[in-house]
This record gives structure tokens, sequence and C-alpha cells, in this order.
């Protein structure tokens, strides 16, 4: 497949989130082939003049870095839903990825990356990876194939196989696809007009929604440090998904690699501070929360409504 003349990779964050931000940036500028051009496009509700200034000065001459402010308008369209991430918190930053499509129409494919994830590998060569005619390209999720009980979730709440039950935290996105399939909009009616129960709000539309149209990429993509799916030499993107975030906690897998890039970034003292001073009080409640979202993977698919039973009473979910 020929090279785009510009690779635009997406992330969406807070100000919580720009220390862990400026790694996966680091990370991933430092893989970059000199030859290609790309674009880093940031989303924000939030995000310090301070913050973007810092994050800013990350960009080289062939991967600038832009920030783009989402409207305050963006959360009336939700109706009130009250999902929350991991059964931990709300933060509207899990769905800026579900309109990207629409908000640069520039771009026919793009790549989106969650904030903790470090890229290894010139991510040139995913933008390479031919979609077709499929939405979106994804890495199975290691967390809910790992279980029976996640995997019972993901056939009963979502609908989809448990095998291809992706994880949304790293995305190839055919943009053109999802703009003439009006996939923003299809995402809005179903959740204003179920507001389903979901354990991960984005991801779980996501699956629902492109479920037969995905295309599966290796699992070195997207390997994640909970629960990782078996990969063949080094992973192309680590992501410290769910609660093992290595700012929070010492022994997490492929915590090296985060180190490494933070070194090359002024966040780094303030990561490290936040490593040592990360109390029992705050390891506890990462239990408890942990403990809820199995819970809620267990009941959800018995005590609410769900995609299976939507599509069952003839709604139309796929696209």
């Amino acid at each position: 497949m020929k090279q785009a003349a510009v690779i635009p990779i997406f992330y969406g964050i807070n100000d919580q989130y720009a220390p862990y931000l400026a790694v996966s940036l680091q990370s991933l500028i430092k893989s970059t082939n000199p030859q290609q051009q790309y674009q880093v496009i940031v989303l924000y509700q939030k995000l310090t003049t301070a913050n973007q200034k810092r994050l800013g000065a990350l960009a080289i001459d062939n991967c600038p870095i832009t920030f783009y402010q989402l409207t305050p308008d963006l959360l009336t369209k939700f109706g009130g839903d009250d999902n929350t991430l991991r059964a931990d918190y709300f933060t509207l930053t899990i769905y800026y990825r579900l309109f990207i499509a629409d908000l640069f129409p520039e771009y026919d494919q793009g790549i989106y990356l969650d904030a903790d994830t470090i890229v290894t590998t010139d991510i040139a060569k995913l933008a390479q990876f031919d979609l077709g005619t499929n939405l979106i390209g994804a890495v199975p999720d290691a967390f809910i194939c790992s279980d029976p009980r996640t995997r019972r979730y993901a056939e009963l709440a979502v609908g989809v196989d448990p095998d291809h039950y992706i994880n949304s935290g790293v995305l190839l996105l055919n943009l053109k696809a999802l703009r003439q399939e009006k996939f923003s909009q299809h995402f809005l009616k179903l959740l204003n007009q179920y507001h389903f129960q979901l354990i991960a709000p984005d991801q779980d539309y996501l699956n629902g929604i492109c479920y037969g149209r995905t295309a599966y990429l290796a699992p070195k993509w997207n390997l994640q440090t909970e629960h990782a799916l078996p990969i063949s030499g080094q992973p192309a993107i680590v992501h410290y998904n769910l609660f093992g975030k290595p700012w929070c906690y010492a022994e997490v897998p492929y915590a090296d690699l985060f180190w490494q890039a933070a070194a090359d970034t002024d966040y780094q003292p303030e990561l490290q501070q936040q490593l040592a001073q990360y109390s029992a009080t705050q390891t506890a409640a990462d239990a408890e929360h942990k403990a809820l979202l199995m819970q809620r993977i267990i009941a959800f698919p018995d005590e609410t409504l769900t995609f299976k039973q939507a599509i069952a009473q003839g709604e139309q979910v796929q696209l």
C-alpha cells in the first residue's frame, strides 16, 4: 500500500493525562521516519496553556503537534449518559475518538492512540495496513478474552464473539468509511435511545457497531500489559491498560520503556514523585474499583438492556 502523504495521529486527553501523553508522544516521535510526514492532533475539552506549551515543545519538523478544543455542547449530545470508565469515573475523553471522522474531513484514514501507550516502532508501518471496506482496525482485548466471566459479558451484553471483542486504545480508523456510514450519528442514536449500561462505553459501542467490519491487527500493535496476548518479538505499541500504570506501580510489564521515554520529557520529576508517593489508600482504591468492575461485568448482561437484546428486538446496531 502506498504511504500516505501525511499520517494523522490522534489523542484525546485532559490536564490529568498531560504527563502521560508527553511520554507517549516522546516515544512516538523517537520512532518516526525522517522521510515521512506525520501530524499529531490532541483533542481536549480542558487543557491549560502551560500543558499545551510543554507538550507542543516535543514536536519536530516532520511531526508537528496541534491542539483541537472540542466545543462545550458536545456533552449535551449525550442526554445525561452516566456510564463510567472501568466502573471508576465519568470522563468525556473516552468518547472523543468516536467523532474524529466528522471533525477532520480532510483525512481518509488516521490512527488513534490512548495516552497510556508507548510506541517502539514507526507508526507509519501501522498506517500502511489496508483496511479495505472495514471501518476500523484493532487488536482483541486480552482482558475480555482471558476469563469466562468477561467472555460472557462480551457475548451477552455486547453481542460479539469474545475472541473478536477489540480494545479501543489503539485504533486504525477508516475515516472516509466512518463518515459515509454516518457512524457518529448512529452511535448517538443508540446511546440516547437505550443508554446501555456498559463497562467500557466507547469501546463497547465500537465493538457493537463495527462488528463484522473490523480488521484484526497483530497483537504486537496493542500489547496490553494486563492479560497480554502472546506475541513474537518486541511489541510495536505497549498499552498500560486498566489499573496497572507504571507511574503508580513499579512492577508493571514494560515499565522500563515508559521510564526511558519519560527521561526525555520535562514531566519526568513529577512522574517519579507520583510513583514514589502512590499510597496504600490509592492501592486499596484500585483494588476496590477492580472488584466493582468485575461485579458489573457479571451483573450487566442479566440486569440491564443489552446490545444483544436490542438486536433481538429488531434494532440495527451493526453498520
